[in-house]
């Protein structure tokens, strides 16, 4: 005999309405019947039927308990009151809507940069677990500017927006699935982005215009834009090039005499590490690690038939060393200059020791414990946190563990 088929039931909140819909195949269904149980008792919670040409039924709000596991099976009848088979179980879960949103936004959703790093506050008073969700980006109309990828971190949900517009409206969204399969939502925020352009590294030249009553103001501040596809991450106020190239192709032309500081670390390496160039004339910057264990720097710049060449001091020097590189040219004549940054100390590290490190040393998210022996520093990358109650065994000088009695 014929049986209708129950389909597929997400996990939802027993304290809203709910409509699951059926699929059958025999005489025109003229009213349907869904019986519901519990799963761990099989006693009939809710057993109704309705008059409806129409494969659907609505759970009514607080017939269930949330937090519980139910079974349910469905029957229709036809306008003679003849009824089809019983369906096949159905097993689903009701719970709680956890609190899902974005608990940081600013005051008055105003974003004062062309960055915001958006977090999410989740909580599931029955204990279901997020399993996969995904950022989204839109202008002011709605339209899609940007998907995250879909990402698993369950104890940090959180994106950064990256190269947002100033003066500029945009809605932002979140929307997830937990472990069972309820859907998660945070709906369309709306943010404005306005910030003050930092005027702190132009010149401005600003002289009079005779009989205008006015000022020419003119600056040597040029904003270029890069074209490629690749998205870069910014760590400790530097853009991070491991294993990729930043390159801008338009916007701007230098003629006369310059001078290029390129300042950056984990430069130990055999590499091209940066290069100018208009119409086949410019410059290569390169670098290459020597059998003795040194490196130079070489500068080589086009000139007719053969190439000028510029070698640097031999340099010994670690990745985590901070080191400038500065290229000049006066009257098409090139210097090649390299300097180590002494005490140059990445934000956030640890230290520890029984002397406090000197402040100029030390950016504000440092740490330093008071402990016997020489002060050292230690690498924000290089060292492991634990958080438990015992103590690891896997630890290695310099790891930090919190916790214990």
């Amino acid at each position: 005999m014929p049986k209708p088929y129950l389909q597929k039931i997400k996990p939802f909140d027993a304290d809203k309405d709910y409509e699951i819909s059926l699929s059958w195949t025999g005489n025109r269904s003229h009213s349907n019947r869904i019986i519901i149980r519990d799963y761990e008792t099989n006693a009939v919670i809710w057993d109704d039927t309705v008059s409806s040409f129409s494969l659907k039924h609505t759970i009514p709000a607080h017939t269930l308990t949330n937090g519980k596991t139910y079974t349910i099976q469905a029957q229709t009848y036809d306008i003679g009151g003849n009824p089809s088979a019983l369906s096949d179980k159905v097993l689903f879960h009701v719970f709680q809507t956890p609190d899902f949103y974005f608990h940081n936004l600013p005051q008055n959703r105003i974003v004062e940069g062309s960055s915001f790093t958006a977090e999410i506050y989740y909580y599931s008073a029955d204990w279901e677990d997020i399993s996969k969700y995904r950022f989204s980006l839109y202008d002011a109309s709605g339209k899609l500017l940007l998907d995250s990828a879909e990402q698993t971190d369950a104890l940090f949900i959180s994106y950064t927006y990256r190269g947002l517009s100033n003066n500029t409206v945009y809605r932002i969204r979140c929307v997830g699935v937990t472990v069972n399969g309820m859907e998660l939502d945070t709906g369309y925020q709306e943010i404005t982005v306005r910030f003050e352009n930092p005027n702190q590294y132009a010149r401005l030249y600003a002289s009079p215009v005779p009989g205008q009553g006015c000022v020419q103001v003119a600056t040597n501040l040029v904003i270029i834009q890069y074209n490629g596809t690749d998205t870069f991450e910014y760590i400790d106020g530097m853009i991070d090039l491991r294993g990729k190239t930043l390159y801008y192709d338009k916007g701007f032309l230098i003629k006369d005499d310059y001078t290029v500081l390129i300042r950056g670390t984990n430069l130990w390496q055999n590499a091209d590490i940066f290069k100018m160039n208009n119409d086949g004339l410019g410059l290569t910057l390169s670098s290459r690690i020597y059998d003795e264990g040194r490196l130079r720097f070489k500068l080589t710049v086009p000139n007719g038939l053969n190439n000028y060449i510029l070698y640097s001091d031999e340099q010994v020097f670690t990745d985590s060393d901070m080191m400038t590189i500065a290229i000049r040219r006066k009257n098409n004549i090139y210097q090649l200059k390299v300097f180590q940054e002494l005490g140059y100390s990445p934000q956030g590290n640890l230290w520890y020791g029984t002397n406090r490190p000197p402040r100029q040393l030390m950016d504000d998210l440092d740490v330093w414990l008071d402990t016997p022996g020489e002060t050292e520093v230690v690498n924000k990358d290089s060292y492991i946190s634990f958080l438990k109650q015992e103590e690891p065994t896997d630890a290695i000088r310099n790891d930090l563990w919190i916790g214990g009695d």
